[in-house]
């Protein structure tokens, strides 16, 4: 039963009960009359009160609709009590510094979804970045300063000094051995060996040609094609596995041989001018604008671009840090708090408006209804308290009135 039924049903009781008692005799149903004459006064007095401010008791006007008649009064107290003292920035601040916040957002990182949070908001503001961004714009303003640097690289000097590296020992022996291997690869394939079959062919039919002798004697040396092209096989493999297997006569010279080679290439200056111009020819047909808006739309845009896991992987690292660093912890909570204090000197001269305003939204019906709605309760339980006392006082007064009569015969 809500309060106002039973501060009603109280000052219904205390009526029916005065009503109820009247002309009683004796002392006892005279100290339940005047109980309950007094609790019907003391409840009518505070009901009359306790309406008389949101309303107009039977319709009295003077001194009653307090709320109503003083709406400007009340309500400048009610903007300053929230913003000088409830709301002021000491009392905020008085509370917010009672709290560890750098803890509080270690232990929402850690246990209360608070790093899944972080990795979607930073990863959302990434993609949208990202997303919006102008390519083709960014790789106008780019692609002069790529050309330039292009042309700055200077290809034919590390063209030469690769290969005056290439010719140092070391490499030169990797060079000829992969050479080596690679040419018993070529040699040993059905395409090269049918290629060198039919060219053995040739070669022989030219030697030939309508000569007896030379037919006779290669019948009869039984060189025919096939052996001419086994026993090339046989001589060329065996060179090359003596090559690659190490310090001979041959191996020595061609190593050589081909060291200077490299070191000759590497002084030319006709391969240099050549690697110049190819360099100039390269860059005027590069379409490096288009190439820079391909690379940005298929690289940093997409549903999954390339630098996605390693933010992610950043983002964990500085989450664990955070979480396990008392000194960024107390950073944070020295930055959160002044940043606070700052905003809310800053703008604290808004709270006044802003309770003003939304005071100011409200009709007068809609205040004492708001007002009414939340002291309510307790300005019932005054009623009820008003009758309980009532009684007891007039119950009180009863006692001592007999009292005084008996003693003094008043």
């Amino acid at each position: 039963m809500q309060k106002k039924n039973k501060a009603n049903l109280a000052l219904g009781i205390s009526a029916a009960g005065f009503l109820g008692t009247m002309g009683w005799g004796g002392f006892v149903p005279g100290l339940v009359h005047h109980g309950f004459l007094a609790a019907t006064i003391g409840g009518m007095a505070d009901w009359f009160a306790v309406t008389a401010i949101f309303h107009k008791p039977l319709g009295i006007s003077y001194r009653t609709d307090i709320l109503r008649r003083n709406r400007g009064r009340i309500m400048d107290a009610i903007v300053t009590f929230a913003s000088d003292d409830l709301l002021s920035v000491d009392h905020i601040m008085t509370i917010v510094n009672q709290q560890d916040t750098g803890r509080l957002m270690a232990d929402y990182l850690q246990h209360r979804g608070g790093r899944e949070r972080v990795q979607a908001v930073v990863e959302e503001v990434m993609l949208r970045t990202v997303s919006d961004m102008d390519t083709r714009a960014i790789a106008k303003e780019l692609a002069p300063s790529v050309r330039e640097g292009l042309a700055g690289f200077a290809l034919e000097d590390i063209a030469t000094d690769a290969l005056q590296l290439l010719a140092e020992e070391k490499h030169s022996r990797r060079i000829l051995h992969s050479l080596l291997t690679i040419g018993q690869q070529v040699l040993n394939s059905p395409a090269m060996q049918q290629v060198l079959l039919d060219n053995i062919h040739t070669l022989r039919v030219a030697y030939e040609r309508d000569s007896f002798t030379r037919n006779f004697l290669l019948g009869y040396l039984d060189l025919s094609d096939e052996k001419i092209l086994e026993i090339f096989n046989h001589r060329l493999l065996t060179w090359m596995e003596k090559m690659l297997g190490g310090e001979t006569q041959s191996y020595a010279g061609v190593k050589a041989g081909l060291e200077t080679i490299l070191r000759n290439l590497s002084y030319d200056d006709s391969l240099r001018r050549m690697f110049a111009r190819g360099k100039a020819y390269y860059l005027n047909q590069m379409d490096i604008e288009g190439f820079l808006v391909s690379w940005m739309d298929g690289n940093l845009k997409g549903e999954n671009p390339f630098w996605l896991e390693p933010l992610h992987y950043f983002v964990d690292q500085q989450i664990d840090h955070f979480c396990t660093s008392a000194v960024m912890q107390r950073h944070f909570d020295h930055f959160l708090k002044q940043f606070l204090q700052d905003e809310l000197e800053k703008h604290h001269v808004l709270i006044p408006d802003l309770i003003r305003e939304r005071l100011n939204e409200l009709s007068d019906d809609q205040l004492v209804d708001l007002v009414e709605g939340k002291v309510q309760d307790d300005l019932q339980m005054i009623r009820i308290n008003g009758a309980v006392v009532g009684s007891l006082v007039g119950m009180g007064l009863y006692l001592v009135v007999c009292v005084a009569e008996r003693m003094w015969g008043l």
